[in-house]
């Protein structure tokens, strides 16, 4: 955002909406504490831009703050108000119109006589209807097919209701926000409707979701609060495109790619929207180059506005969304222009503070402004005499806005330097959209990436421009401490080839969190010892040198590393080992291929993989050795085997003279682990056949008695008489309830 000097005064008038010689009530001149009365109200203004017509609604709360009765109260109205109508209920009250001024900024009044004066504590309400007819000046602009004015509320405890037609274009005050209930007639009539309440408030708010969702729901705490200006709310609404020109185009920007730029703007400032349309053109893609990140959108849309002059703004940017409010005649258009664009690199959706913002848009400005033949203005910033420290700039009251605008600008061109020129200054920048989860990026942010970049101390850099020296120098001092010790330690890793930072001394770093440091230093410089040793220890075995712990290194947690480093110490033990038990191996054979195989895997850095294979080859010597010895066995056991009746029990549903076949054409296979398995297998069929016998046999009696069981268990049920019943209810039962059934009873009947 770039302020427009020449209008504070005009500002302060505006914001407070009263004039000395306006003849207001005394309490309209006081501080907020002073008023003698509180309000809660809602001002509703409907628009119909096609015929330039403007229909107000106020509804006001008033409370008596005072001991004195009140006999009357003020109803705020725009200046131009007519046709005003006050009433307390259904009855029109009298009233004594101080009319607003366009030409002095000021709004003007209805003070209306009560029908019985308020007394201490009590409450009334006033209703008031007027309307807005055509008027053109320096502060409203109403005409068939164009408005263009700030609009009023009255005062602490306003809610502005702003209801605009749908079909034209309308732009809001920043902070307005879209209503989230929209009533039904509103939506018949084709408008929508949109609420201004405490604009800082809302305006500040961008990342604050649950703020904005609770303003637009229109929740108490968002009517205006913070600021007296009776001036809440702001709109222009076109819905004849001959009063507006639109120029368009695609710009080519560095990396290859169109962004649509386009500049709406009022047909009877066309010269300046040619030239400023052009000016924008030239310099988005030097921006971009400059910044080194991409814009983040495919479009950049720029307006022109009265609106943002009225309340001393030369131009405002929103980087969120890319568009861009520029004022007319600010007799510094184009470098407004220019600071405005670069804003979309440098706002406060990226950075934290005005100082970075601001002073990075000076920077980029004061860079791109003579290759497009505009010279920027000189904000004589030294000679105010004052030393105030950047990060103060928000958070105090004192400096004027070209003390602070001059020296946020010259301290980029000073750290641009103190890095090493533009670019390194445009490396670093670069860096701004690496992580926007980190967003807004802090003072320390800067100066960190500063360091990194340049490899320069530019801690007094920072303490001279930026920071309070006195309280900020201790804690610099801690940190230089710890980034001494952590570039011994890089200067250390470095010589075993290992760069960058472990992720958790990097993450302590930027989090300034450096009491953690010296114990990770020290935990690093042992594992980079450690590592040293494998290295020495793989070219001694013949060896490559994967990457694996370089990558580690840079990307990991010191802890993780030394796991890594260790894994391929363990590997290289493995592969030597391996080497040494294997030295006699015929090459081709599968134990020789399986150590091939390891050193493969372990210069491709599967540290695991090389030490499976090692101790496979290993292995797969043992087996073939023991298979072979195996298989003799088991032909022994087969030629002595005599099988009497339990052990052909046993030998039922095997086939060890099968397994041993496949066991030797295993091992003439060189497949010495299946060899084993199947020889094995085939012995032990051989020598377990009686007990496997008897195992059978004891199952198949038990299996036997079971059923034996079952059968004597279900003839003794069958056996069993039923219970008497009652004659004719069943087979087989007498009167006398004598005689019992019997399953064999079927032999006795007739």
């Amino acid at each position: 955002m770039r302020v427009r000097l020449t209008a504070v005064v005009v500002v302060l008038t505006i914001f407070l909406g009263f004039s000395a010689g306006a003849g207001i009530p005394p309490a309209a001149n006081a501080q907020a504490s002073d008023i003698p009365y509180g309000v809660a109200s809602e001002s509703y203004y409907s628009l119909d831009t096609a015929t330039g017509k403007v229909s107000v609604r106020v509804h006001a709360e008033y409370i008596n703050l005072q001991s004195a009765e009140l006999p009357e109260l003020p109803v705020w109205v725009m200046p131009g108000a007519m046709d005003i109508v006050v009433k307390a209920g259904d009855k029109v009250l009298e009233h004594k119109l101080t009319p607003g001024s366009e030409a002095a900024a000021t709004a003007g009044f209805a003070v209306t006589t009560l029908p019985k004066p308020l007394k201490k504590n009590l409450k009334t309400t006033l209703d008031a209807t007027y309307t807005l007819g055509q008027n053109s000046g320096s502060l409203i602009n109403i005409e068939p097919g164009a408005i263009e004015t700030p609009f009023i509320g009255q005062g602490h405890g306003s809610f502005v209701f702003i209801d605009v037609p749908r079909s034209s274009d309308n732009v809001l005050d920043p902070g307005c926000l879209l209503a989230a209930e929209q009533p039904g007639d509103i939506k018949d009539a084709g408008l929508e409707r949109w609420v201004c309440g405490d604009v800082l408030l809302i305006a500040l708010a961008t990342d604050d979701a649950d703020t904005l969702a609770r303003c637009a729901q229109l929740d108490d705490r968002c009517r205006q609060r913070v600021d007296a200006a009776v001036f809440s709310a702001y709109v222009l609404s076109v819905s004849d495109e001959t009063k507006r020109g639109v120029l368009e185009s695609a710009v080519k920007m560095p990396d290859g790619r169109d962004v649509t730029l386009t500049l709406k703007y009022f047909k009877r400032d066309s010269a300046w929207a040619e030239r400023q349309f052009d000016l924008a053109k030239r310099a988005f893609p030097l921006l971009e180059q400059i910044f080194g990140f991409p814009y983040p959108f495919d479009e950049v849309m720029m307006r022109q506005s009265h609106h943002i002059d009225a309340i001393g703004a030369a131009g405002v940017a929103f980087s969120k969304t890319g568009d861009v409010l520029l004022a007319t005649g600010t007799g510094v258009d184009d470098e407004v222009t220019i600071h405005e664009l670069a804003h979309q690199w440098a706002g406060n959706g990226q950075l934290s503070k005005p100082w970075q913002w601001e002073g990075l848009a000076e920077w980029a400005t004061r860079v791109v402004a003579p290759q497009l033949g505009v010279s920027p203005r000189d904000w004589g910033w030294q000679a105010f005499g004052v030393n105030f420290p950047l990060t103060q700039w928000g958070s105090m009251l004192g400096g004027p806005p070209q003390y602070w605008y001059g020296r946020s600008g010259a301290f980029w061109s000073a750290y641009e330097e103190a890095v090493g020129g533009r670019e390194k200054m445009t490396e670093i920048l670069s860096r701004i959209d690496d992580d926007p989860g980190a967003w807004r990026l802090q003072d320390r942010w800067f100066l960190d990436q500063g360091e990194w970049v340049s490899d320069r101390n530019i801690d007094q850099l920072f303490l001279d421009w930026v920071f309070n020296s006195e309280t900020a120098a201790p804690l610099l001092a801690t940190r230089r401490a710890a980034k001494d010790q952590v570039a011994t330690l890089s200067v250390h890793a470095l010589e075993a080839g290992l760069s960058g930072l472990p992720s958790d001394i990097y993450e302590n770093l930027i989090a300034w969190n450096f009491g953690a440091i010296p114990a990770q230093v020290a935990r690093a410089n042992d594992v980079v010892d450690s590592y040293a040793r494998v290295l020495q220890l793989s070219q001694d075995a013949g060896l490559g040198a994967p990457a694996k712990v370089a990558e580690s290194w840079g990307t990991a947690t010191v802890a993780t590393t030394a796991v890594v480093v260790e894994d391929q110490r363990q590997a290289i033990l493995s592969i030597i080992a391996a080497t040494e038990q294997l030295a006699s191996e015929p090459e081709g054979s599968r134990a020789s291929t399986r150590l091939a195989e390891a050193r493969d895997k372990y210069n491709a850095g599967d540290f695991a993989g090389a030490r499976a294979s090692a101790t496979g080859g290993v292995t797969d010597v043992y087996n073939d050795t023991a298979a072979g010895k195996m298989i003799d066995l088991a032909k022994e056991k087969q030629a002595t085997f005599k099988a009497g009746f339990l052990g052909r029990v046993g030998m039922f549903f095997t086939d060890p003279a099968g397994d041993l076949a496949k066991a030797e054409a295993a091992y003439a296979a060189g497949d010495g682990a299946a060899a084993l398995q199947l020889s094995r297998g085939a012995y032990d069929t051989w020598d377990n056949a009686n007990r496997r016998g008897i195992q059978r046999l004891a199952l198949l009696a038990g299996v036997m008695a079971g059923l034996s069981f079952l059968v004597w268990f279900l003839l003794q049920r069958m056996d069993r008489a039923p219970a008497p019943k009652r004659l004719g209810e069943g087979h087989f039962i007498d009167a006398s309830d004598e005689r019992r059934g019997s399953w064999k009873d079927w032999e006795n009947t007739p």
